[in-house]
């Protein structure tokens, strides 16, 4: 059976509203659905959700999803007026400034990204915040973080990747309050005032995933903010001064997803996790993904970076972390009409493959989800993943 299919939905919201369906609810993020009834119930004893469905106009019959990609595009947004002038508003007309510059990715049918338009009237998308990390000498980092967001937006989620200029090695997350105050200020421009704010599902359907200091400071915000998940690639906790106060990754009640190399400079980063860590992290569910040999900075192995000191044998970490994490927020925090992900993506983690696509879905496939294929056959790649779910 597919996924995320729209005609599916409206024949359950249809028989339901004749009083025939007796188990099946509306997913949690379309708002409040008519109560269920037993097959003797009368239509008039149900109450269809205000408003037009999110699904009406759809040009394809499914709402992207982890296992349903389609293509995506993004939009580079400037905090400085002269700039902000120069990008095109969209039919939303004039929006206020954003907290600081970003990139926002989205999902898109159009086949080239910069200029691709989102994808509308298909269901609601979750929005991710990811939060870059420090890397000195390299002053649009986040512009290096291309490849995790464009797979999230194929997979129906709205990524937003800020510049975070305070991230340096010379301010310790716990401490960099203004940092935090710019990744709050994001999610509520991303909400309030971005021009598609209206395709995105309410809070607290939000993740938020990071690198190195950035893993940080992720765990940190979601201390003060309703999410659905964390992710966490390489997230610098071995450093966390405890007269700080509590650690942030055992103190979190939502799910969580760690990911680490054991390569030499991981250890000086403080990014390996020791087991007595690991452990009070909770409650479940947990997931982490060890890389056997892997860098701090093997995320991006294909790219240039000033900062990097050591490279690991496996040029696949990257891709398999980012997998890993699309299916992380498929299973935890899937678009409107994809609740059925739950079930379909297996508590490993590992994408189900092959993915069971209509000829039309295979058409916005390809190039997606061959990170962890890519450990096949490679003598000098291996991860070991773990997983403690309820039973």
């Amino acid at each position: 059976m597919g996924h995320c299919l729209l005609e599916a939905h409206a024949a359950r919201v249809r028989t339901r509203a004749l009083g025939v369906m007796t188990t099946t609810s509306r997913p949690e993020s379309s708002g409040p659905g008519p109560r269920d009834q037993s097959a003797t119930g009368s239509e008039s004893e149900f109450r269809l959700p205000p408003g037009p469905p999110t699904y009406r106009g759809c040009p394809i019959g499914w709402q992207p999803g982890a296992l349903t990609p389609v293509f995506y595009g993004y939009r580079d947004y400037s905090s400085h007026p002269v700039a902000a002038l120069e990008v095109d508003r969209g039919p939303g007309g004039e929006i206020g400034l954003p907290p600081t510059n970003m990139r926002v990715f989205f999902p898109s049918l159009d086949g080239s990204p910069q200029y691709g338009a989102i994808l509308q009237g298909c269901g609601l998308y979750p929005l991710i915040l990811f939060v870059h990390g420090d890397c000195n000498g390299d002053a649009d980092h986040y512009l290096r973080w291309y490849d995790l967001p464009q797979e999230l937006a194929r997979a129906g989620y709205v990524v937003a990747v800020p510049q975070l200029p305070g991230i340096t090695a010379a301010r310790f997350p716990p401490d960099d309050t203004a940092t935090q105050d710019t990744l709050l200020d994001v999610l509520s421009w991303m909400r309030q005032e971005w021009e598609y704010s209206p395709t995105l599902m309410p809070a607290p359907a939000t993740g938020l995933a990071g690198h190195s200091y950035g893993g940080m400071h992720a765990g940190i915000l979601a201390t003060k903010v309703a999410v659905a998940g964390v992710v966490s690639l390489s997230g610098t906790w071995g450093q966390w001064l405890f007269d700080t106060g509590p650690l942030p990754i055992t103190e979190l009640q939502v799910p969580q997803l760690l990911t680490w190399g054991t390569g030499d400079d991981e250890a000086p980063f403080g990014a390996i996790l020791p087991d007595n860590l690991w452990d009070e992290i909770g409650p479940e569910p947990k997931h982490k993904a060890v890389f056997a040999g892997s860098e701090h900075f093997d995320y991006l192995y294909q790219s240039p970076l000033p900062c990097r000191d050591a490279q690991g044998p496996c040029p696949y970490e990257g891709p398999a972390a980012f997998d890993l994490t699309t299916m992380f927020f498929g299973r935890y925090l899937p678009p409107e009409f994809c609740q059925d992900l739950r079930n379909a993506i297996p508590p490993t983690l590992v994408p189900p493959l092959p993915l069971s696509l209509t000829p039309e879905q295979v058409f916005y496939s390809g190039d997606y989800l061959n990170g962890l294929p890519g450990f096949d056959g490679d003598s000098q790649c291996s991860v070991s993943i773990t997983e403690v779910v309820p039973a």
